[in-house]
């Protein structure tokens, strides 16, 4: 199944399926005008969308039309010579480096857009921060995406923590009881002790610098942080930089 998509580099898993939801509404002949279906589609506001047509950088089918004009599926829009195009849903394996930037903001440096060089629009599933490696998720597949991150699915994350001090009780203690992050209470997770300096620990939902903030309370402080799993999908062989195409869709066990 593919959709007309254009894809803009902040664009939000959220945003990505309201995208989905305005080109759903147009396959079933509900009227959508081109101010709408701009500002829904593109992420623009009320006024950039304004703007657009009197500046006239919107084209549909090679002509301007107002912003009354109501979109056809058949129609050809381009936003600054960008035209919607019939892409496929894609879905990537990748094992991040130490340094890369999960965003798609093509002004941030080592940004893992530029890194991947994919042939397609596609954003990070499972983000994870500059100074930790480890397994992402590429797709262009917003549904899937959300499946895999919605809290309520409970898709376990799986982590290797290295320490730089040894692994005490206090940190164990830590790691097991829940933290609140930006108003909300984190849920359980289950820990496994590798070595003096190093723990297994997996979550369902992974709030921001989550282990990071356990392993400060527990008083001590991550070396270094890898992702080994997401749900079903696992790191397993795949080296740093590497990235390795899957079947995916919303049809699959996650």
């Amino acid at each position: 199944m593919v959709e007309l998509l254009l894809i803009h580099k902040s664009d939000s898993i959220k945003l990505l399926l309201k995208k989905m939801k305005v080109k759903k509404n147009m396959n079933t002949s509900s009227k959508v005008h081109l101010a709408k279906y701009l500002k829904e589609c593109g992420n623009y506001t009320k006024s950039q969308v304004q703007d657009l047509i009197k500046q006239k950088r919107v084209l549909v089918n090679h002509h301007y039309y107002p912003l009354s004009y109501i979109v056809k599926e058949s129609d050809i829009i381009r936003v600054d010579g960008m035209v919607l195009s019939k892409v496929p849903y894609v879905y990537y394996l990748y094992h991040k480096p130490v340094g890369i930037v999960c965003t798609n903001n093509l002004n941030i440096k080592n940004n893992i857009i530029k890194q991947v060089n994919l042939p397609y629009r596609v954003f990070c599933v499972g983000r994870l921060d500059k100074e930790s490696s480890g397994l992402i998720i590429l797709t262009n597949d917003g549904v899937f995406a959300n499946d895999l991150i919605n809290a309520d699915k409970n898709v376990e994350k799986e982590y290797i923590v290295t320490l730089e001090k040894p692994i005490n009780q206090k940190l164990l203690e830590s790691l097991k009881t829940p933290i609140t992050i930006r108003n909300k209470i984190t849920k359980e997770t289950r820990v496994k002790i590798i070595n003096n300096y190093s723990f297994q620990i997996i979550l369902t939902d992974g709030k921001y610098h989550q282990i990071r903030r356990l392993v400060i309370r527990g008083e001590n402080k991550v070396k270094t942080l890898k992702r080994i799993r997401i749900g079903k999908y696992k790191l397993n062989g795949l080296k740093e930089n590497e990235i390795l195409k899957f079947n995916g869709g919303n049809d699959e066990k996650i």
